[in-house]
């Protein structure tokens, strides 16, 4: 904890850009790690010297590497004692020795004329191998304590997931704008299904960003000082935008149409030879100029039918967990107990109606203390 309380006092006075590294390759999802075929499946310790550790494995689709100060590696699962050699957590420049970024990048294509903040949108996701890597004692945080493992994979799944419940009611609100802006170049975003349909991206942004605000306000001090996110509205926030990210899609291109896949290139919008016609037959509501239509459909395209829109979608339901992975959060946390007890009074089983509140139904799966 010494060695990470300075490290972490290294980041802040040098304003380190970093990368958590935390999914591995994991091989045979029935197997543990240290059951695989190849033992590399998982990052492990190979080698323990007197000034560090030597680490050979992979970590799988993690954000931001390329462009990242430090990559900070933390065990993905819940070991057990033959596993220690895989419960390791430590830190790396991200060009140290041995490090392999296998990057792929998702980005848009490049506009010619028509330029707008969305167009210079993209985001690189990698591989990271780790070939016989050398970490020096001061930058491993964890070495061999399995029975810690499950305790920090979850913390930082738990943080994260609390994260998504700020940053994606913001892609909610992307994507119910470039809907009532597509509503109004076709002239209908008056009508009562499109205002139905809006509807639903506003509740949707507004339930999971009231689920991180909540899990905030329940949040439990740990004795570090650090305030850990109640993880049932965590959990159920994210679960919720990750169930509805493919609904999202639909209720846009729903009011988009087929244009979102077949818009001409933008380059036919100012040849001599079309972009008059073109201009011509792009043509909708009267109130709006063929520039603007042009822009929202490019927009469109941009977000629903691209290398970044398909990113978007799987991130929106994958990142920081699966919505599977929510659920065993959520029923691992709560209390069943407490719920059957107000049953039991209602159906005559018990005398005395209990009162609960919503403190006594969670009890952290995370060990804070």
């Amino acid at each position: 904890y010494g060695r990470f309380i300075k490290y972490l006092k290294y980041w802040q006075e040098n304003d380190i850009v970093g990368a958590c590294a935390q999914t591995d390759a994991k091989g045979d999802r029935s197997k543990r790690p240290h059951d695989q075929a190849d033992p590399d499946l998982y990052v492990h310790v190979v080698e323990r010297k007197g000034d560090g550790i030597i680490v050979r494995g992979a970590k799988q689709s993690i954000t931001i590497p390329p462009y990242s100060d430090e990559i900070v590696v933390l065990p993905t699962r819940a070991m057990r004692e033959d596993d220690k050699d895989y419960a390791v957590a430590f830190a790396v420049p991200g060009d140290a020795d041995g490090v392999k970024l296998v990057t792929r990048p998702a980005f848009l294509r490049k506009r010619q004329k028509l330029d707008a903040p969305i167009a210079h949108t993209g985001v690189s996701d990698s591989m990271i191998i780790f070939d016989n890597v050398f970490v020096p004692w001061e930058r491993v945080f964890m070495c061999g304590e399995w029975e810690l493992s499950r305790n920090l994979a979850l913390l930082f799944a738990l943080f994260h997931r609390h994260s998504y419940t700020g940053c994606k009611p913001a892609v909610s609100d992307i994507l119910g704008g470039s809907s009532a802006l597509v509503a109004e170049c076709n002239g209908i975003e008056r009508a009562t299904h499109v205002r139905e349909k809006l509807s639903k991206f506003i509740g949707l942004a507004e339930l999971v960003y009231a689920a991180g605000v909540a899990s905030a306000q329940f949040a439990k001090k740990s004795p570090s000082g650090t305030y850990v996110p109640d993880p049932v509205y965590a959990n159920a926030g994210r679960r919720l935008a990750g169930e509805n990210i493919y609904h999202e899609y639909d209720l846009l291109i729903d009011l988009a149409g087929g244009l979102a896949a077949t818009l001409p290139p933008e380059g036919d919008f100012y040849s001599e030879e079309t972009g008059n016609l073109v201009d011509k037959y792009m043509a909708r509501n009267p109130k709006v100029s063929s520039e603007y239509v042009h822009r929202t459909f490019r927009l469109i395209e941009n977000i629903a039918c691209s290398g970044i829109a398909g990113w978007l979608q799987i991130a929106g339901m994958h990142g920081g967990g699966s919505p599977v992975m929510e659920t065993i959060a959520i029923m691992t946390d709560y209390d069943i107990r407490g719920m059957k007890d107000v049953a039991k009074y209602l159906a005559g089983i018990n005398k005395e109606l209990p009162r609960i509140r919503h403190e006594d139904l969670v009890d952290y799966y995370i060990d804070i203390d």
